[in-house]
């Protein structure tokens, strides 16, 4: 299927973010939640009947202390022993995810039974956790992720408590006013609960050889009010929009949350049981990866006769594609003097596999691109037959025009175009390189055209 291809392709380009939430771990058939949620009620002393909910087991057992001390310190040693009891038990949804190449995880569990799993695989999890309201453990470990570039690894993944671990009980989010605070001061960006930079930046840089990371959400019901404030740090964080996919039947969301994630988040919810999709992306993975495309693809430039200097520009970092032999580039400049130019446009419109927009203002304000070229380009986009990849190289209002909606448009997400970025080369390098992966991916599928 398209979403586990997708799934295994970013894990081999190292593109792919794990976000495991309460549901994901589970012990003997019982999720781990609801055993925590049963213990919290046995040291209330509430009747086998009570609801058994964690945030409000939680908030009654800080509301049951003296004061906040001891409501903080009841809550750690409680955790701390329940989780510890776990600690030598093989939890099966970490087991396989120990034994996948994830290097970048985002836990949203206080515990650190993840790292006890990449254990037993001889692997060591690079480990931090987040505190909302301490400066200075978010700055220690801003400092100590300094070199977290070279750590990182298959054998070494990043994992991060998002929500904190038991061993400072005042990090930890489980109430809804923790939710909330949480949330509040992280949306804010206040002061004591910023994000570690060095620490983040892994999770959130653009990617390398894709339009745009994959992140994979298991364990989560996005029906609950806070996931959807939550999905705002990664939009708020992440120039490029990651792609989403959630392992939640869409048939058990309510109708507007389902919408709400796909229009706002490009989730995709998709019906597969977790271990299995994750033995079937071991499977896959254990399979040599396909050899490289040997065919070459026609890479259609279109562009405004004022921007030919914004086209040579492009054209330079496009070279190790073209040298490559990946593509063969082709616009209008190329079409001599005897030829006839629109016949020639439309004949290459028609053939080529990506078709490329250089949009400035000028070529929006071109009644010719608009009605004779952009219609044949979106049709065969939406159809499949090729790739519309517009690249937004100077200021101009793209919103009001079809490129706009298209999950190709470059940069990411609809945000300020090349000429208004901090470094202009190094934007187009990150530009010609997923182009690279684009081309790739076409290349290597059955009966592409080249």
């Amino acid at each position: 299927m398209k979403d586990i291809e997708n799934i295994v392709e970013a894990l081999r380009t190292e593109d792919c973010v794990l976000v495991l939430g309460p549901k994901a771990a589970s012990f003997e058939g019982e999720l781990l939640q609801d055993l925590l949620a049963e213990r919290l009620a046995q040291s209330l002393k509430l009747p086998a009947d009570s609801p058994r909910q964690l945030p409000q087991l939680a908030r009654q057992l800080r509301q049951a202390s003296k004061n906040e001390t001891e409501a903080l310190e009841k809550t750690g040693t409680l955790l701390r022993e329940f989780y510890e009891e776990f600690a030598d038990e093989k939890i099966p949804l970490y087991e396989l995810v120990a034994r996948l190449p994830f290097r970048c995880i985002l836990n949203c569990t206080p515990d650190s039974l993840l790292l006890e799993a990449l254990r037993r695989q001889n692997k060591k999890g690079l480990f931090y956790s987040f505190h909302f309201s301490k400066p200075e453990h978010n700055k220690n470990a801003d400092n100590r992720a300094t070199d977290l570039e070279k750590e990182i690894s298959d054998d070494s993944p990043l994992v991060y408590n998002l929500l904190g671990h038991y061993d400072d009980a005042s990090s930890l989010v489980l109430t809804d006013a923790d939710r909330l605070r949480f949330l509040e001061v992280v949306l804010q960006r206040e002061k004591e609960a910023s994000l570690p930079p060095n620490v983040a930046y892994h999770f959130l840089r653009p990617p390398v050889h894709r339009l745009r990371k994959t992140f994979l959400f298991i364990g989560f019901d996005f029906n609950e009010w806070h996931l959807r404030l939550f999905m705002h740090l990664l939009r708020r964080n992440n120039e490029h929009l990651p792609r989403s996919l959630s392992l939640q039947n869409e048939e058990n969301l309510e109708r507007d949350a389902a919408i709400f994630y796909t229009d706002n988040f490009d989730m995709l919810f998709v019906p597969h049981d977790p271990s299995s999709l994750l033995e079937e992306l071991r499977r896959q993975l254990s399979a040599p990866p396909p050899p490289p495309p040997a065919a070459s693809m026609e890479l259609l430039l279109l562009y405004h006769p004022a921007d030919e200097s914004l086209r040579d520009e492009l054209e330079t970092y496009l070279s190790t594609l073209r040298n490559s032999g990946l593509v063969k580039v082709w616009h209008e400049a190329c079409i001599l003097a005897s030829e006839e130019t629109e016949a020639e446009m439309q004949q290459h419109l028609g053939s080529a596999g990506i078709i490329l927009p250089l949009v400035t203002a000028n070529l929006l304000a071109d009644d010719r691109f608009y009605h004779d070229h952009l219609s044949v380009a979106l049709r065969r986009h939406d159809t499949g037959e090729a790739k519309l990849v517009p690249l937004l190289f100077s200021p101009c209002d793209v919103m009001g025009t079809p490129l706009f909606e298209l999950n190709t448009l470059y940069p990411k997400p609809k945000g300020r175009a090349v000429s208004q970025k901090p470094d202009r080369k190094e934007t187009l390098t990150t530009f010609a390189q997923e182009l690279r992966g684009i081309v790739e991916r076409i290349l290597n599928q059955p009966n592409t055209r080249p």
